[in-house]
């Protein structure tokens, strides 16, 4: 009895030395081929019966163990799905940025004044890098709070002077948040050309809605030793040509001509510098006032442009018999004056 107790002790010591060191192979196999081969974690099933069969009489019940799962192996997996969610991430970035470009193209706009200056920046005092005209199609990125328009080619233009056609106008906060920031444009070069070029200046006519092609440069120079001089005239009087057509020599060579070249009490002390409404008699105090000189500028256009032109008065010589019919000789001084500022400028 003894003696067989002592043999099922060795029979059991050495299966369980046989588990331990099976168990530790396992274990080594997977953390080595880990990389190409990750473990599966499930019972291995161990049959003893077949191996001791030969030298024991009595069969033993299979055994089941579990293999070891490492370190080194669970951190694989941590990588693997890390590598997974990173390329799932930027997938999914790149695709959402494509479609918010996408659904964000430029704006367009039609020129509606006769003429339209592009500038660098989105102020009247920046320089101006080219010209565009009525009816022509411009690209718009963004609007800012002053009414600008921000090109897609590159520069600034006034917004007042434009129709939006497409699109819809983008302000620079929605801008931000929807686009990438977008490359900065090369300034348009302008190709010089006598018959075509808007610095040059046309020759005066007497139609009165008709293009000068006058700059702010060529303006300055006209008012030059005059007290119509720095006063910031030059930029309204373009407008007035941009936004009703009325031509910008015309408009100078009447200011001239009723406030003496800016010499007159109505023009120094009510800004009144056409005269408006300076009824004869009571010339000073039926005269309009303005704030500023170039009110009454604006305040000229509109009234030319709804009371002569729209009306049928085209001419110098048809605006004369209404705006000053007084004076015979109206008409042939606004014409002299425009004549002598345009040799001025040549």
């Amino acid at each position: 009895m003894l003696s067989k107790l002592k043999r099922n002790f060795i029979v059991y010591t050495i299966i369980t030395t046989v588990i331990f060191t099976v168990g530790m192979d396992l274990a080594t196999r997977n953390n080595i081929n880990h990389a190409s081969n990750p473990p599966v974690h499930s019972l291995v099933k161990i049959n003893f019966n077949e191996q001791l069969s030969n030298t024991h009489n009595s069969p033993l019940p299979p055994l089941y163990i579990k293999p070891f799962k490492l370190f080194a192996i669970n951190k694989y997996e941590k990588v693997q799905k890390l590598d997974q969610f990173t390329r799932e991430t930027k997938s999914s970035l790149l695709s959402n940025t494509e479609l918010e470009i996408k659904t964000n193209p430029a704006s367009t706009y039609e020129v509606t004044s006769h003429y339209l200056n592009i500038r660098e920046n989105k102020n009247v005092d920046s320089k101006i890098i080219n010209v565009v005209k009525n009816g022509d199609i411009l690209e718009v990125l963004a609007t800012t709070d002053n009414d600008w328009l921000q090109l897609k080619d590159g520069g600034y233009v006034n917004g007042k002077y434009t129709e939006l056609i497409s699109g819809q106008a983008i302000s620079p906060e929605t801008q931000l948040t929807t686009q990438t920031p977008l490359p900065l444009q090369k300034p348009l070069k302008l190709t010089v050309n006598k018959t075509t070029n808007p610095a040059i200046p046309s020759k005066p006519t007497t139609i009165v809605k008709s293009d000068s092609k006058l700059t702010i440069k060529h303006i300055t120079e006209i008012f030059e030793g005059t007290l119509l001089a720095d006063h910031g005239l030059e930029e309204t009087i373009i407008e007035i040509e941009r936004e009703y057509g009325i031509n910008a020599y015309f408009t100078i060579a009447v200011m001239k001509l009723e406030s003496g070249h800016g010499k007159s009490k109505i023009a120094r002390n009510k800004n009144n510098l056409f005269g408006l409404n300076a009824i004869d008699g009571d010339a000073y105090n039926k005269a309009f006032s303005f704030k500023t000189k170039g009110e009454s500028v604006r305040k000229f256009g509109q009234l030319i442009s709804d009371n002569y032109i729209d009306k049928g008065y085209t001419s110098i010589e048809k605006v004369a018999k209404k705006y000053c019919n007084a004076n015979p000789k109206w008409s042939s001084l606004v014409m002299s004056i425009m004549k002598s500022d345009y040799k001025k400028l040549l």
